[in-house]
């Protein structure tokens, strides 16, 4: 029976690991949740309007990754609707620090768009959505993934008449050996959760 030795094992695995990432190019679907938990530490009512998509890509556009034979995966949100995903994400995030969510229509985020609220809240919600988008270049084995995203958050406290503007923005960068749809789900969903505890340190 023929020996393998060291060198020629390693070959194998590389081999096998390049083999394992292998994809077909075109548009994939991905889930988006939160699922972090926290301890409820806020009391009241808040308001959520739907996130706007600033963005100037079609409305389920997450990213896209690069073969090594340059064509390209194209990541969309399930449901090709990223502001209902994140909005959604985000209704759950403030229901874990306890308050009670309310879905209300649009608001102009002015003290007289604030004046629009419905009777019965403590706070109002909404945000821009600016920029979300990963880029990964695969490369042999390895993937190199690029994530940045960048949000202006609009939270109007009713009973003190405040209107508070909150940007916040990152870029993460990860390196992969092998590149799955469930490492971008989590590359995405970890760093959406950063930046609702950057914007509203509630837990």
């Amino acid at each position: 029976m023929p020996r393998i030795n060291l060198q020629q094992a390693f070959i194998f695995l590389i081999l096998f690991l390049s083999l394992s990432g292998c994809a077909s190019p075109g548009p994939k679907f991905i889930d988006l949740a939160y699922v972090k938990h926290h301890s409820p530490t806020q009391t009241g009512r808040i308001g959520l309007t739907q996130f706007t998509d600033k963005r100037q890509k079609q409305r389920g556009y997450v990213g896209r990754r690069i073969l090594t034979d340059k064509s390209q995966e194209t990541y969309l949100v399930r449901g090709m609707n990223l502001s209902a995903t994140l909005t959604e994400l985000t209704r759950v995030y403030l229901e874990k620090t306890g308050f009670v969510v309310t879905p209300i229509p649009p608001w102009s985020p002015t003290l007289s768009g604030m004046d629009q609220a419905p009777e019965g809240l403590a706070h109002i919600l909404s945000a821009d959505i600016n920029i979300l988008e990963c880029r990964a270049q695969k490369n042999g084995a390895l993937t190199r993934m690029v994530l940045e995203m960048d949000f202006t958050f609009y939270l109007g406290n009713i009973q003190s008449k405040e209107l508070t503007t909150i940007p916040v923005s990152l870029t993460l960068e990860r390196m992969e050996l092998t590149f799955t749809q469930d490492k971008l789900e989590n590359f995405i969903n970890q760093a959406f959760e950063e930046i609702l505890e950057k914007a509203f340190p509630f837990s």
